[in-house]
């Protein structure tokens, strides 16, 4: 229960993060919602890491082989959002700064059970 309340605590600092830089592009830079994700989503993998090796999962292996398999966690669950993200836009015509918080609630419980299953399982 703490590592959840830690992956939650590290994930709300990086969704602030992300959907402030996703909506500034949007909105201030005029940005397309891909684009903006894109970058958001960029920038956060950075924090993300970090803060999750070191707070969240306390992990004390080889960030080598963590660094790997944070990426393709990553790419799974960012194209698991990007995925949903885009049906909701184009098929069901959702607002895009909605299908931006739905797309990311995807992303999270994608991201959350394979970093601790997968990249930090070792310390977890």
């Amino acid at each position: 229960m703490k590592q959840l309340i830690k992956f939650i605590f590290v994930g709300v600092l990086n969704t602030l993060l992300g959907y402030a830089i996703i909506f500034s592009c949007m909105y201030l830079l005029g940005a397309t919602a891909v684009v903006s994700n894109v970058i958001g989503y960029a920038t956060g993998l950075v924090l993300s890491y970090v803060l999750n090796r070191k707070i969240t999962f306390q992990s004390t292996s080889k960030s080598r082989s963590e660094i790997f398999r944070f990426l393709l966690v990553f790419l799974v669950a960012y194209f698991s959002n990007l995925g949903v993200l885009l049906m909701l836009i184009r098929i069901g015509s959702v607002h895009e700064g909605l299908a931006q918080v739905l797309a990311g609630i995807v992303y999270v419980f994608v991201s959350f059970f394979l970093n601790k299953y997968y990249v930090f399982y070792r310390t977890s």
